[in-house]
């Protein structure tokens, strides 16, 4: 089984004390949080992007794992970090972000940065999906790849063409149940974490709705929560070249 170079994990390491482990999207892959990843290693961080089971790979690997699995990837890898480190951060990308909520809650997570957490979905409703997922495997969601993105990983140049053939062109519903039960865990552990939390999130979102920004805000006073009207689902590698300026350098300095 292959898995995509963009999807390789991403490993950056200045031997620092402080070490960052980051988590990608659902059907997404390491290389979409590059750029936090190269920010925050210029910023004397070391740095781990990590690949979740099924992601990077193709369709069918996608199709055989789940929620659980996605989450013990992630909880391994830090458990495995804190050993190595005298602090270890969090970041994470919508599905990612949920994951890292859920870490937070269960460890002594000193601060984490969410893009747009997917502690919410827009128009996923669960009861309906799950309902569904027992007759129906796919159906075809009509992706294009867009241009206009930018990526700031090392890829292949079919990489974005073969993911987006195997993972965005279908809305697996067995999956997207998962993906809602990762979302019901983290919301429902959200006022057990104890770290400072900045959370992005997006107007143009059209996944994520920007009010679970609010969420955090209301559950900690020193959590932040930064909105940009011109920013799609996509934060780390955003279509707005501000955007992406902005959200990274608050990234670092949150951190550091």
């Amino acid at each position: 089984m292959k898995i995509r170079k963009c999807a390789t994990p991403i490993t950056l390491k200045n031997n620092n004390k402080k070490a960052v482990l980051a988590i990608h999207g659902y059907a997404g892959y390491p290389g979409e949080l590059a750029l936090p990843a190269k920010t925050l290693f210029d910023g004397g961080f070391d740095v781990y992007v990590i690949r979740l089971p099924g992601h990077g790979t193709n369709s069918e690997d996608f199709r055989t794992t789940n929620a659980k699995m996605w989450i013990k990837e992630a909880q391994e890898s830090y458990k495995k970090l804190v050993k190595e480190y005298e602090e270890v951060y969090l970041i994470g990308h919508s599905m990612g972000g949920a994951i890292a909520t859920i870490l937070a809650s269960k460890y002594p997570v000193k601060k984490m940065v969410l893009y747009a957490p997917a502690l919410k979905v827009s128009k996923l409703n669960l009861p309906l999906i799950s309902i569904a997922s027992l007759f129906i495997k796919k159906f075809d969601t009509g992706w294009r790849s867009d241009p206009r993105y930018k990526f700031f990983d090392e890829r292949d140049e079919d990489d974005d063409q073969y993911l987006g053939k195997e993972y965005w062109s279908h809305l697996y519903l067995k999956q997207v149940k998962e993906l809602g039960f990762v979302a019901k865990e983290a919301l429902k552990n959200l006022e057990k974490i104890k770290a400072e939390v900045l959370v992005f999130t997006g107007s143009l979102d059209q996944t994520v709705p920007k009010e679970v920004g609010s969420l955090f805000e209301k559950q900690s006073s020193k959590n932040r929560w930064k909105n940009f009207e011109e920013a799609t689902h996509f934060i780390p590698y955003d279509i707005d070249q501000k955007v992406r300026k902005d959200a990274m350098e608050q990234t670092l300095k949150w951190l550091l």
